[in-house]
């Protein structure tokens, strides 16, 4: 039996949710306050809801794709928002990059509504939802999980339940986000390099590709690098609001985090260039710059 799901955030990520779960044979229905995002839903059978209140009446599970824990906030709380809509029992999947301490705190103010909260984010960026190329991350009560587990199939290609405790899954994709960022960087800085000594681009990322250093985000991120084109599937204004919440949560927890710490403020540089709309792998410019290298 399919879940009767709502949706709400109908942007890249949660438009891709709702249109592969509607694939999929799920009744859906969705809010977003953009008009624009419905036309990508003409000839498909979304139910579209006028709050995030009604996106959440009467369905078993509610899907939140949102910006930030503000916007989050704002979506569940008050008359019009996802708690006032549900009925008892509805579980509600916080999809977005949030602080694992506001998981904790929503879990709680969910339960005791009678409701369960999961927190969802996914690894993977607006290119990869449209494919199904995702891994989601599950934490929050075992029942919860298996009953949603398979809207949570319909929309990526893994789905790892991570923890019973809420928090936990939000806390793994800022350590997924940390690598990646880091990792990016590595590439930018070592290509720049290859690329000001001579090196074929080509030869040197086949290399990298292949040997000991190699990884996705080489194979995806490295292409774009040298090609010069950085789409903005993961915009900087994204990363330096994911890498804001890594380092506050590792405050939180004495842990030093030198390398991110060093990664806001090159991504700060950028932003302040007019930057922020580019993905995040943009980076390399930066390094080409202090190079001194133009190709």
């Amino acid at each position: 039996m399919s879940l009767k799901t709502g949706v709400v955030g109908l942007g890249v990520m949660g438009g891709a949710f709702a249109g592969h779960m509607l694939d999929s044979g799920f009744e859906v229905q969705g809010f977003d306050p953009s008009e624009e995002v419905f036309e990508k839903f003409e000839g498909k059978s979304l139910v579209r809801s006028n709050s995030p209140a009604e996106a959440a009446s009467n369905v078993d599970l509610v899907m939140l794709s949102l910006p930030n824990y503000k916007v989050v906030e704002q979506a569940v709380i008050g008359d019009t928002g996802v708690f006032a809509g549900c009925n008892e029992g509805t579980v509600i999947a916080d999809m977005s990059t949030v602080p694992p301490k506001f998981s904790k705190e929503m879990a709680k103010i969910a339960q005791d509504k009678g409701l369960t909260w999961l927190d969802c984010p996914v690894s993977g960026v607006g290119k990869q939802a449209a494919v199904k190329d995702l891994v989601v991350m599950v934490a929050g009560p075992k029942a919860a999980f298996e009953k949603s587990k398979a809207a949570f199939d319909a929309i990526g290609k893994k789905t790892v339940y991570v923890s019973e405790k809420n928090g936990h899954a939000a806390q793994l994709k800022l350590v997924v986000n940390l690598v990646l960022f880091v990792t990016m960087a590595g590439a930018a800085e070592g290509l720049t390099l290859g690329l000001k000594s001579g090196l074929d681009p080509d030869v040197m990322l086949d290399v990298l590709c292949s040997g000991a250093a190699g990884s996705n985000v080489l194979e995806v991120r490295g292409k774009d690098m040298l090609s010069n084109h950085f789409p903005p599937s993961g915009p900087i204004n994204i990363v330096l609001k994911d890498l804001e919440c890594a380092i506050q949560s590792a405050k939180d927890q004495d842990v030093p985090v030198p390398l991110a710490g060093l990664l806001e403020q090159i991504y700060l540089s950028q932003r302040s260039k007019g930057r922020g709309n580019e993905d995040g792998s943009s980076i390399f410019r930066i390094f080409q710059e202090l190079a001194n290298y133009q190709k």
